[in-house]
């Protein structure tokens, strides 16, 4: 018996130390390996499931263009993929990769304790945000016309996006307003943040060698993952404020608090003001005015500046207990 636990516990150092003598590069690469079978299996028997539960026909399921938006059933379809994509994409495979990859899983993806100003400095930079964020996506449409081929192409996946969008959060009850700040505030603020920066952005810092330039790349795939791309530059800039606010505070859980904090609000508002929810802009519109715009990004960059000054955080300190030989791209 004592045996078998040895050796249990040799072949889990053994892994461990796998994980930690790989490059950065190909711990990406088995990390995406990791989220996309996850993804695909629970996605299949999650799918499967939701369309017996609920009574809708797989076909029309597989093509959004065909969904009956006057079904309640489809509600439940929608939410439950969200369980879905939060369970099998976000929560199962970040947690299994970062215990293959420390033996401290929690303290790997940064969920560790901060400081109570950067809870504070981090919500309100992503609020101040909002004129700049919101002016950014008038800018972003200008950039491909509507006119042309590959705009028309977006602006049918912008529109379809639209509508489950539009459909989930314009619901007048304050039981749908707790559901969806359950299901789209909450999932997203710990499942994208546990995704892409406790997971990729710590990747690709260790890739660079450069916070920022791992800060950018993960902002930029951040953004895409949505496929909203009208909306392209504003996630995109709110993805690097998210990766600023967790390097400069040494944990996760101000990014957390931020983004659901960010996402709440918008859907709060949309409550009190269901219009809201079919603009094309991510944020919440407070006007697209040059002036406001140029202010707002004048405090969110005085913020970043003040988190900064106040940060401990370095690279020596994330990487400090990572051992890899760089030398070898495959361990």
């Amino acid at each position: 018996m004592k045996r078998q636990i040895y050796n249990s516990k040799a072949r889990s150092f053994i892994i461990m130390s796998y994980f930690k003598k790989t490059h950065p590069f190909l711990q990406l690469l088995i990390f995406a390996g990791i989220a996309v079978g996850c993804f695909m299996i629970f996605g299949f028997i999650g799918t499967l499931m939701l369309a017996k539960v609920t009574g809708l026909d797989l076909m029309e399921l597989s093509d959004p263009d065909k969904w009956d938006y006057s079904n309640p059933a489809l509600l439940t379809f929608i939410r439950g993929m969200l369980v879905i994509q939060f369970l099998g994409l976000f929560i199962i495979p970040v947690f299994l990769f970062a215990r293959l990859s420390d033996s401290k899983p929690r303290e790997w993806l940064g969920l560790r304790p901060a400081k109570p100003v950067y809870f504070i400095l981090g919500i309100t930079v992503l609020i101040v945000a909002l004129p700049f964020v919101d002016w950014s996506g008038t800018i972003n449409q200008q950039l491909i016309p509507e006119t042309t081929s590959i705009g028309k192409w977006m602006k049918a996946s912008e529109e379809s996006a639209a509508k489950q969008i539009e459909f989930l959060l314009k619901r007048q009850n304050i039981q749908d307003l707790l559901l969806n700040l359950l299901f789209v505030a909450v999932f997203a603020g710990v499942g994208e943040e546990l995704f892409f920066r406790g997971v990729l952005q710590r990747l690709f810092i260790k890739i660079f060698k450069n916070a920022w330039a791992g800060i950018l790349v993960t902002a930029f795939i951040f953004s895409a993952f949505h496929f909203q791309f009208y909306g392209f530059i504003p996630r995109f800039i709110l993805g690097i404020l998210l990766g600023l606010i967790y390097w400069y505070s040494g944990s996760l859980w101000p990014a957390i608090i931020a983004h659901f904090a960010y996402d709440a609000f918008a859907i709060i508002m949309i409550y009190f003001n269901p219009a809201l929810a079919e603009q094309d802009s991510v944020s919440i519109s407070l006007g697209n005015q040059t002036v406001l715009a140029a202010i707002s990004a004048a405090l969110v960059i005085a913020i970043i500046v003040a988190m900064k000054k106040r940060s401990t955080n370095s690279y020596a300190t994330v990487y400090a207990r990572d051992t890899i030989d760089e030398s070898n791209p495959f361990g």
